[in-house]
């Protein structure tokens, strides 16, 4: 899809501004002079004077917003090293207008024309060193080498690019064969081996075997030549060779005996219960047991041989011939009607009672709505700048990334149900630049000025007097999340020991905070890692990139990760999980 930063296709009366489509928050109006040249609308032609003096002026509208888009390289692929395989390349570009005129001048119907050909002449020669199962180096390489911002000739400014690489169809498919043949090659190999090893070690164990078998069968046969192997005969020749053992053979004899007995009783019992239960049944009748009995039971009941022998696997006994009605179903145990007692519904993520998941007035923890959907808790974040003297170089990076947080934000209108926003800036005091508030287009985004001075201590005490104060608001209203800080820090503090004694006052107050502390420039890592709550939320930017490329990867880290409080806060959760960008590193990682 084309994206066209000139929202007018032909120059349109100054008055006609507002009857435009899709008139975005922030444009900048650019006037063709008659000397040739070009002016852009200042502050000063906003006046209700100017306004009306020039609303007959034909001018250009241009978007000066924050635009995202991605794609994927189809018709023009990157080639590898061997130039016969190709990557398949995504870019996923950021990019605003920093010259109205430029762009005003250029007339481009479809600026991406413009972008992803510069962004191709960028990648394509560092593609070209790598071979096609190295994509991740590659891709390495390349996001390394794109210095952000990048500035365009046509007026506009590339401030975020990622391109991420991947072998084409044809690679992945010669990159899997061969991966392939080369594990079955050795899987194959060893295989092999064992195989062999098992082979003669189970042949030589059945040589030995085999021999010992002969051996015994030899011997076993010799010596039981004379034997009758059955019980009797068995004891008869234990009696031979134990001639003083007569009185156990005696007894082992008699109780072989009666168990023979009492088997064939037994045996002579069950079948008489099978003939009455045929009986009973009807399955057959009295007159046709003489048959039965001798056609079926053999002649003789008690007799052992027509009988199988015990435990031979005869069937199972039926009922008695008593038993004339049909056995009775199985009940039930007493809990198999009864519905399964439902699982106890799940404690809030930080618990019912705990301030960073409080409910309403009067409600009490485990109560719940019956729409759980239209639930929807809220997340107050809170977005602190540095704005001391170290900062000058980019302080209109960090007023473009407010606006780059409030164009995502009013373009996710679910998460902006559930995001409370505050801005505040310090350096040798602090302010409130925008109290907390829900982000939408309406919402101005304030001027950030640099000031003298480095002091913690201010933006700390102002913390302590606004989240504790704000979260009860906000507990009439919903159920409310633990606040969030983010906490950017480009100067280091002069005033150690008070800024100390103030943070750690506040998170020991019962609304602490989780705060997302991030430095850049040459600002001391300890420090940052001391203000993060809890340290694994410390970040930092490369010291040796510039502020503004670090400001751009804060801004990427700030929209990121609000987007992740806001949508956690609808599903009913607290989770907070830090989306860093490539360039940020946590502190126990930075040299």
């Amino acid at each position: 899809m084309s994206v066209s930063l000139i929202l007018n296709n032909r120059p349109v009366p100054r008055a006609q501004l507002a009857d435009l489509p899709g008139l975005p928050p922030n444009f900048a109006v650019v006037y063709p002079m008659d000397g040739g040249g070009w002016e852009v609308e200042s502050q000063r032609h906003r006046t209700m004077t100017q306004r009306w003096l020039t609303k007959n002026k034909l001018c250009y509208v241009v978007d000066l917003g924050d635009h995202r888009r991605t794609a994927k390289l189809t018709r023009t692929p990157l080639t590898c090293k061997d130039q016969a395989h190709r990557f398949e390349a995504t870019i996923d570009v950021g990019f605003r207008v920093h010259d109205p005129v430029a762009v005003v001048r250029s007339n481009l119907p479809d600026v991406l024309s413009a972008v992803y050909p510069y962004l191709i002449s960028k990648i394509r020669p560092h593609a070209a060193q790598f071979a096609i199962d190295e994509a991740f180096e590659a891709q390495a390489r390349i996001n390394g080498s794109l210095v952000l911002p990048m500035p365009l000739s046509e007026g506009m400014t590339l401030y975020y690019c990622d391109v991420q690489l991947e072998p084409d169809e044809a690679a992945r498919e010669f990159i899997r064969s061969r991966t392939k043949a080369g594990r079955a090659s050795e899987m194959g190999r060893l295989q092999h081996h064992a195989v062999l090893g098992n082979t003669r070690h189970q042949e030589a164990v059945k040589d030995i075997e085999q021999e010992a078998r002969i051996a015994r069968d030899r011997r076993e046969r010799a010596a039981l030549s004379s034997v009758q192997l059955d019980f009797r005969g068995l004891i008869l020749e234990h009696l031979a060779k134990h001639p003083d053992d007569t009185e156990k053979s005696m007894e082992l004899l008699l109780r072989w005996d009666e168990g023979r007995q009492l088997r064939a009783l037994d045996q002579e019992q069950r079948q008489v219960e099978m003939v009455r239960y045929m009986i009973d049944k009807g399955i057959v009748r009295e007159v046709d047991v003489p048959g039965l009995r001798e056609g079926v039971l053999g002649p003789s009941t008690v007799a052992f041989g027509g009988m199988l022998p015990p435990g031979s696997g005869e069937p199972a006994q039926p009922a008695p011939a008593s038993a004339h009605t049909h056995p009775p179903a199985a009940q039930p145990s007493p809990a198999a009607g009864r519905p399964p007692t439902p699982p106890p519904p799940p404690a809030p993520p930080w618990g019912g009672t705990r301030p960073d998941s409080a409910q309403a007035p009067g409600g009490s923890p485990s109560a719940a709505p019956s729409d759980s959907r239209a639930v929807v808790g809220l997340a107050p974040v809170y977005v602190v700048l540095d704005t001391s003297s170290a900062a000058a170089g980019c302080v209109t990076e960090l007023r473009d990334a407010l606006r780059s947080l409030q164009t995502v934000l009013a373009n996710s209108p679910d998460v902006t149900t559930a995001v409370r926003l505050s801005v505040l800036t310090f350096s040798g005091t602090s302010d409130v630049r925008l109290p907390l508030t829900q982000i939408s287009w309406q919402t101005g985004i304030p001027d950030l000025l640099t000031g003298d001075g480095c002091r913690y201590e201010p933006v700390f005490r102002r913390l302590l007097e606004l989240v504790p104060l704000e979260t009860e608001r906000l507990k009439q209203q919903a159920r409310v999340n633990r606040p969030t800080v983010f906490f950017l820090a480009v100067g280091d503090p002069e005033d150690g020991g008070e800024w100390q004694a103030a943070h750690q006052e506040l998170m020991r107050h019962r609304y602490r905070p989780n705060i997302v502390a991030c430095g850049i420039g040459a600002t001391d890592r300890r420090t940052v890692a001391r203000i993060a709550s809890p340290s694994e939320f410390a970040v930092a930017a490369d010291a040796r990139a510039g502020l503004a490329e670090s400001v751009a990867q804060f801004s990427m880290l700030l929209q990121n990760t609000v987007l992740h409080l806001g949508r956690s806060a609808v599903a009913g959760s607290s989770e907070l999980q830090l989306e860093r960008p490539q360039g940020l590193t946590p502190i126990e990682d930075v040299e």
